[in-house]
């Protein structure tokens, strides 16, 4: 195994390599939208809500934000019921906000509500229920006017509004409405309030949406029996209670989606009422979808668990005992979607506006790092690389570090890699924090040019933070990713590109004699030097802007093992370790194959085991 000492001649060769310009616009991937919480005080312990939209816009989708919108929140501890404007930007559809309209008192212990979208000439209704008072009250929307209320049995809990005849512009709707106490749907008229059945033998929903209601010719209610560990269907036009399935805990229910507490999912129900888990929550009490996206509420102690386009589930904080929840959405001018979720938190007194932030910009790019060896626009680095960034300095003149360790400022300037990256979406900007970066070694500074080592220590990241500060303290931000090892390999034409940097066996520089001077081809079977960069960490380890013993005593060897080709054919690696008395330069001895084709240019391609091989450079062979 050779173990030679790169020349002097080299070290001034290789340094020039690092001082040659090239351009890099790496691109970076945005991050993971994220959700933004905003928490508005209620009435105590708010559990019941549901939205209720403006009559004047004939909106029936409830999950489609009209230009008017009302959440109607039940406080079931003070006896009263908020009503809250929904207001939103047409331009930014995540600047939504809750505006408190009216306060409603005299409903004893509301407990669940559902809105009636009425019509153009009828007016929006709530109607909320009173388990304490064995009644529905109907309230207008949204002046919070009680119109009446009707005795609809021992122990109202869950509730739900649907059409049923009338014209488009102003139809009847009908209220749908579970008995905990005698396990009974009753049907009422919202208008005349008056009872049109009552189906017996329907185990009681508790929860926020325990009812549901199918539309169609034929349209069903679909009530989870929160005790009874069932779900039962009941045949609005005939009043038949279909046969009820089992679920372990149900809780809410939405557009075939039934909660189950105690098998903490989501269930669907296809045509044939078969389920299948659609989204594993913990103790789900209530649940909102976008598509893809999930909202559920976990119940008391709890929050809310969502599922972002990462598909990975996250957590909101902050919510506490989440409850009853609801959905919306927006279209800005721009044809975007804003999406919104309401939440109830029974424990803090408030309801929570849980909505979209905007998506952050792409990750700060003020300037590019490429390897400085290869120059490889948007190719990595690894710990120990030796690197460049070309821009403005606002230096006047060239720099030169004349010590070792390498100094981490130089004319003004000084650079830290790591750290940590987060994005102010009020302020829509950037911050950066230092805390856990390193001081990278800086070997060269010109007007137009910073060269410095990637510092060891360095753990791999597809998105490592990058801060150069400026002799004017201007501070630019970029990332950039790491591996283990990322190979980039020398050329005396300073650009990557064509001769590569080797040595022959005997220490003479290679090259193609009728190119060069003062260079001579290798012979096969000889061994020679490839020096390069990107070899990452090393045994021992180094620290930033440490050079490797000058006498080779102890030898520092890489913890990765590189392969080479030249002309194609696999060379035999004798040695992999960091260039005696120079930094981050890592020096390859590889055996010229005996079957490689001679000649003036053979190319030769250092591949790391992390993946990546280098830029492609020639030796010339014999």
């Amino acid at each position: 195994m050779r173990r030679d000492r790169l020349p002097i001649l080299a070290n001034v060769w290789l340094l020039l390599a690092l001082c040659a310009c090239a351009s890099n616009r790496a691109a970076a991937s945005n991050p993971t939208p994220d959700v933004r919480v905003d928490g508005f005080a209620a009435g105590r312990r708010p559990f019941g809500i549901d939205l209720v939209g403006t009559a004047a816009t004939g909106f029936a989708d409830p999950f489609s934000l009209p230009a008017s919108m009302s959440v109607v929140v039940a406080n079931s501890a003070d006896s009263s019921v908020s009503i809250f404007a929904v207001k939103t930007s047409t331009w930014l559809p995540w600047s939504g906000y809750l505006d408190l309209q009216t306060t409603v008192r005299g409903i004893p212990a509301p407990y669940a509500v559902a809105g009636c979208n009425v019509g153009l000439t009828a007016g929006d209704r709530a109607l909320v229920t009173s388990p304490d008072d064995n009644s529905v009250s109907v309230i207008s929307i949204p002046d919070g006017k009680i119109l009446g209320k009707v005795t609809t049995g021992p122990q109202p809990h869950g509730v739900a509004c649907f059409p049923s005849t009338g014209t488009v512009s102003a139809p009847s709707y009908r209220g749908v409405v579970s008995n905990v106490g005698d396990d009974s749907l009753v049907i009422f008229d919202v208008a005349s309030l008056a009872i049109q059945a009552r189906a017996p033998g329907v185990a009681g929903a508790k929860g926020a949406h325990g009812v549901w209601v199918e539309g169609g010719t034929r349209p069903r209610a679909w009530v989870a029996g929160s005790s009874a560990n069932a779900l039962t269907l009941v045949d609005l036009t005939s009043y038949q209670v279909l046969p009820a399935l089992s679920v372990h805990g149900p809780t809410s229910v939405h557009d075939r989606f039934v909660a189950s507490s105690q098998d903490s999912a989501i269930l669907s129900y296809d045509e044939y009422l078969t389920p299948s888990i659609a989204f594993k929550a913990p103790t789900p009490a209530d649940f909102a979808c976008f598509g893809y996206y999930w909202f559920v509420s976990t119940g008391a102690g709890n929050s809310v668990v969502y599922q972002a386009t990462d598909g990975v589930p996250k957590t909101v904080p902050g919510i506490a005992g989440a409850a009853g929840m609801v959905r919306f959405s927006r279209s800005t001018i721009e044809g975007a979607l804003g999406y919104f979720v309401v939440v109830t938190s029974p424990d803090s007194d408030r309801v929570f506006l849980i909505q979209f932030a905007p998506p952050p910009p792409a990750l700060p790019r003020d300037f590019a790092v490429v390897n400085g060896a290869s120059f490889a626009p948007d190719a990595p680095v690894a710990p120990s690389t030796l690197a460049s960034s070309f821009l403005a300095t606002g230096v006047l003149q060239n720099l030169l570090a004349n010590s070792l360790p390498l100094p981490k400022a130089l004319g003004g300037v000084n650079l830290r890699v790591g750290g940590t990256l987060g994005y102010d979406s009020a302020n829509s900007r950037w911050s950066y924090s230092a805390t856990g970066s390193t001081d990278a070694g800086l070997l060269y500074l010109g007007p137009n040019q910073v060269n410095f080592q990637i510092p060891p220590g360095i753990s791999p990241s597809d998105s490592v933070p990058v801060q150069l500060q400026l002799p004017t303290g201007k501070t630019l931000l970029t990332t950039v990713r790491v591996l283990t090892a990322a190979p980039g390999v020398f050329s005396i034409l300073m650009n990557g590109q064509g001769q590569g940097a080797v040595l022959n066996q005997d220490n003479s520089a290679n090259g193609d004699p009728q190119r060069f001077l003062g260079v001579k081809p290798a012979a096969r079977g000889s061994v020679i030097q490839i020096f390069a960069t990107g070899a990452g960490e090393t045994t021992p380890a180094l620290a930033a802007g440490e050079a490797a013993p000058a006498g080779g005593n102890p030898l520092v060897l890489t913890k990765v093992q590189p392969t080479v080709t030249i002309g194609g054919k696999n060379a035999k690696v004798l040695f992999s370790g960091m260039a005696p008395g120079l930094v981050g330069l890592w020096q390859i001895n590889a055996e010229v194959p005996q079957d490689v084709t001679p000649g003036g240019a053979v190319p030769l391609v250092v591949t790391s085991p992390a993946g990546p091989s280098s830029n492609t450079v020639t030796i010339a062979v014999q």
